[in-house]
Order: C-alpha cells, then structure tokens, then sequence
C-alpha cells in the first residue's frame, strides 16, 4: 500500500478574490467553486488544492500564518517572476541544506513556500 497526496486546503476570507489571486500567482484553474459552501477546487497541480472560508464546512482554520506543507517546481525562478506579479513580497531563499524555495503571502496573509525540485531526486 502506498500513501500519496490528494488534497492541501488552505483557508481564506474571500473566497472569489482567493480563487482570482492562486489563478494569476500559480497558473491554477478553478474546477468547482461554491460561494454557499465556501469552497475552491483548483485544477493544475499533482493534487487537489482547495481553499475555504472558515465555518462554512471546510475548516476552521484561521487564515494567515505559514501553511503546514511545502509544494515543489522545477522551475523556481520563472515561477518567482511569475508569482511577484501577484505578490510582491516573492523571494527565492537559499536554504541551509543547499535548497532553494520561493516563499510569498496570498491576500489572506497565508505564506506558502515553494521548493526547488531538483534533479538528483531530492
């Protein structure tokens, strides 16, 4: 049996403006949107990334603050020139371990983080 990722949820206020900001920041797609259940599914990534308004039946998460999970690209650079649009705080970090990963906040102040995928499998 074998483990693997199938759903991240992240926690906003705005549900539309959320759904606008990981569009234009990530390249995602919405699949469903339900303003009534306070629910986002975003088509575009290996997993489903959903947000949801807090109280609403996804959660009760408060937004903002460093999410609990880290995505990965291959392309960290041309993915921090394409996120600063959206986010001017995007930064690539050269990390301690001699990783690489781009960090921002989304309009609700959730800060994800964004590592480099590279190529000797790690």
């Amino acid at each position: 049996m074998t483990l693997a990722l199938d759903l991240v949820k992240i926690p906003v206020e705005d549900l539309a403006a959320s759904v606008s900001f990981y569009e234009e920041a990530l390249g995602l797609k919405a699949g469903f949107v339900s303003e009534t259940y306070g629910w986002a599914q975003l088509d575009g990534a290996s997993f489903a990334l959903a947000l949801y308004v807090p109280g609403k039946g996804g959660g009760g998460r408060t937004p903002g603050g460093t999410v609990d999970f880290h995505l990965s690209h291959d392309q960290i650079d041309t993915l921090e020139q394409q996120v600063s649009k959206s986010a001017p705080d995007a930064t690539v970090h050269a990390n301690a371990d001699g990783s690489r990963s781009l960090e921002f906040s989304d309009p609700d102040g959730n800060i994800l983080k964004i590592m480099e995928r590279r190529n000797d499998g790690a």
